[in-house]
Parts: C-alpha cells; sequence; structure tokens
C-alpha cells in the first residue's frame, strides 16, 4: 500500500465522477434547487393554512336571522374577534358548508333572551364539517369565543348577587419553567437537520460507489486498473476517499438548497416555535467537534459498506438494486426518531450506527449536551469504520467476488 498510489487512484476517481454529469446532477444540482422548492411551498403552504384558520367566515340560519341574534354574535360574542366576519343567511346549512360558502352556520335558540334572563342554559348549535381541516382547527376560536362570553355572563350574575369572583378559581395554576436554560427551542430544525444529514450521509455516496466498482466491472476497465503499480489496498482506498467525499458533497448541497429555502421562505422553520422565532444556538466548540467527527465517521461506514456491496455486485444495474435496500434501511431510524428531543434521548442509541450520529445532532442543536454520551458515539462510530472497511478490504481481496460472472 501506498500514499502517492492512494492519492493518484483518488484524483483520478474525482476527475472521472467530474466528467459524469449525471453524478453532478444527481448530487449537486438537483438537490441545491429542489429542496429551496419544496422548503418554500411546504412553508407558503403552512402559513396560508393558518391564515386561512384564523379567518373564520359564519353565516346564520334563516330562523336565527333577527335584529336581536346578530347583536347577540357581533357585538357581545365575536366583538373582540376581528378575524370572524359574517357572511349573510343560509336556507340549508348542509349544502353551504359541503361546498364552501361558509365554514360555520350557526342557530340560536329564538327564546335565547328569555332564558338568559331567568338564569337558565340557551343553546347555539354550530353546523360544520369535522373531515375538513380548516373548519375542524378553527372551530376552537368559535368554542373560545362563545366560552369566554358565557364565563362573562356568569361573573356578571356572581356580581349582580354580591358573590366574590373568586368562588370561581379554587386553584390557581402557576407555571414555572424548568427546562435547561442552554436547551434551544429549534424544534423544526432538530426534526429536519439530523434526519436530512445523517440519511444524506449514509446514501449520498451511492452513485459514486455503483459506479467506481460495479461500472468499471461493467465497463472493462477494472482489470486493466489492478494491472498497474498501484495494489489493490491503495486502489481501494482511493476509491474509498472518493466515495466519502461524494457523501458529504451531497449533504452540503442539500443543506445549501435547505439555507436557500429558509431564506425564501422563513415560516417554514419558525412554525412551530413560540412567537414564530428561532431559538438561540449556544453549542460549545467541544461538543460541536464530537458531533462533526460522528458524522465524518457515519460517512466513512457507509461509504466502506457501499463499496462492499458494489465489488460483490456483477454488474452496474445489480449493484443499483441491492444499494436501494441501504438507502431503506438509513430511512428507518431518520424517520422513527424525527420527532424525539433532545431529553428523550437514550444511551443505547449511541452505540447504534447512524443511530448515534442522529442523536448527536440532536443533542447539539437542542443545547443539552452530554459529552460522555458524545463520546461513546464517536468511540463506536470509529469501531465501525475500523469493521466496514475491514470487511470492504476483504472482499477486494476475493477474487469469487471480485470478478464474480
Amino acid at each position: 500500500m501506498s500514499i502517492k498510489h492512494i492519492w493518484i487512484v483518488f484524483k483520478k476517481e474525482v476527475r472521472d465522477i467530474i466528467r459524469d454529469k449525471r453524478t453532478l446532477i444527481t448530487n449537486l444540482l438537483i438537490p441545491i434547487i429542489l429542496m429551496p422548492i419544496l422548503v418554500y411551498f411546504m412553508g407558503g403552504g403552512m402559513e396560508k393554512m393558518e391564515k386561512d384558520i384564523e379567518n373564520v367566515t359564519i353565516a346564520l340560519t334563516e330562523k336565527s336571522d333577527t335584529a336581536e341574534i346578530r347583536s347577540l354574535l357581533e357585538q357581545n360574542i365575536f366583538g373582540d374577534y376581528p378575524n370572524v366576519s359574517f357572511n349573510g343567511v343560509v336556507a340549508d346549512p348542509t349544502a353551504a358548508i359541503q361546498d364552501d360558502v361558509v365554514r360555520f352556520v350557526l342557530d340560536v335558540e329564538e327564546d335565547f333572551a328569555a332564558k338568559l334572563g331567568e338564569g337558565t342554559p340557551y343553546k347555539i348549535f354550530v353546523h360544520y364539517d369535522e373531515t375538513d381541516t380548516k373548519s375542524l382547527s378553527s372551530y376552537g376560536i368559535l368554542t373560545q369565543a362563545i366560552q369566554e362570553y358565557s364565563q362573562k355572563q356568569v361573573e356578571q350574575r356572581l356580581i349582580d348577587m354580591n358573590i366574590d369572583l373568586q368562588i370561581l378559581q379554587p386553584v390557581s395554576i402557576v407555571p414555572i419553567n424548568e427546562a435547561d436554560e442552554n436547551a434551544g427551542g429549534n424544534f423544526m430544525l432538530m426534526m429536519i437537520v439530523p434526519m436530512l444529514a445523517s440519511i444524506l450521509i449514509a446514501v449520498g455516496g451511492i452513485p459514486a460507489a455503483t459506479d467506481l466498482v460495479a461500472g468499471e466491472k461493467e465497463r472493462a476497465t477494472f482489470e486493466p486498473l489492478l494491472t498497474t503499480q498501484a495494489g489493490r489496498m491503495s486502489i481501494l482506498l482511493g476509491k474509498y476517499m472518493t466515495v466519502t467525499m461524494f457523501s458529504f458533497v451531497s449533504v452540503i448541497a442539500q443543506l445549501i438548497g435547505l439555507l436557500i429555502g429558509g431564506l425564501m421562505s422563513p415560516s417554514f422553520f419558525t412554525m412551530t416555535s413560540p412567537g414564530g422565532q428561532i431559538g438561540n444556538f449556544n453549542i460549545p466548540i467541544g461538543a460541536l467537534l464530537l458531533t462533526i467527527l460522528i458524522l465524518v465517521t457515519l460517512g466513512m461506514v457507509f461509504a466502506a459498506v457501499e463499496l462492499g456491496i458494489s465489488t460483490y455486485a456483477r454488474s452496474f444495474k445489480e449493484a443499483q438494486t441491492y444499494l436501494s435496500f441501504l438507502t431503506i434501511i438509513a430511512m428507518v431510524p431518520g424517520y422513527a426518531t424525527m420527532m424525539l428531543q433532545p431529553d428523550d434521548l437514550q444511551l443505547y442509541m449511541f452505540f447504534i450506527p447512524l443511530l448515534n450520529a442522529i442523536a448527536a445532532l440532536k443533542m447539539s442543536l437542542g443545547g443539552l449536551i452530554n459529552y460522555t454520551y458524545l463520546g461513546i458515539a464517536l468511540g463506536t462510530s470509529m469501531l465501525y469504520v475500523i469493521l466496514s472497511l475491514a470487511a470492504a478490504a476483504w472482499m477486494f481481496n476475493q477474487e469469487k467476488y471480485l470478478f464474480r460472472s
């Protein structure tokens, strides 16, 4: 094994991949274009939906269309809700709801004033579509307004009876936030970035790995390469470095696309944050370095696995088939842990490949740093690098796999 030969093979493979427009388009151009479009439409769609939910349209049934009921609804119940607007009278509430003419149709008992004066409850019937997302979500706005009005009536009755209003609140809730001051509130970032980065690192080198061994077998350029002065281990490590590099090129391209998308649609990252703000980042330099090293070793592990699979495959198409299963394997832990928060992380996660990278990223972005856990993740990742590279080297030295036909 020669460092000079490794470097020569590495440069040769990088030049070959750069010349391949398919790889450049797949690894660089498509992520940078598609990711901003995806983020823009998702963020814009969520923002539009939130506005649609907040803007509530109401109509009355024909029998409720009286000046007294209109005054009750417009001035007393919904007077403090400028986002609630009245849209006339409908003869058929069912048709009006299903045809999206209005979101709600209200039917108030005609003798509500008499019942209110007697101190007996009256009913307001709310017609809405429970299967419609906007209708179901904005139903809470409607009920909140009615409940607030009902509470005011109760308070007024108690005042008229010279009863202290504190009788309505026997228990007072005092919230005390015990969250770690370093813990961030970047839920969307903690949900998306670890999943996206870990999956892309795991599968980003697949196009390069498929081409560098299985592709060369198919083009009949692999055997001449083995006859050069470079030893098999030098050739393997040169290809291994190339696959590892392109794994991270793919991730960087995706993150650039994500950043561009975030600039185009900032609401995408803040739609689940209190006040619509991204939380402060305060990642200690030690934790940041450990997390980066864990991600690097993750890429090295999967680069070796991908090369081993490509070595085993007879052809480019066969390698693609095998490596497609690797994509599914990488996606399972990414999606399974998407909703986990830093304080939900368990020790065992830092021992498992790919899970340890996801856990480390969530921990760093969340600001709840545990250096013991990060050390375990890095140590196990380095062990997996050695084992995966040893397996790829063994495969590369087996004639029955290398020249399988």
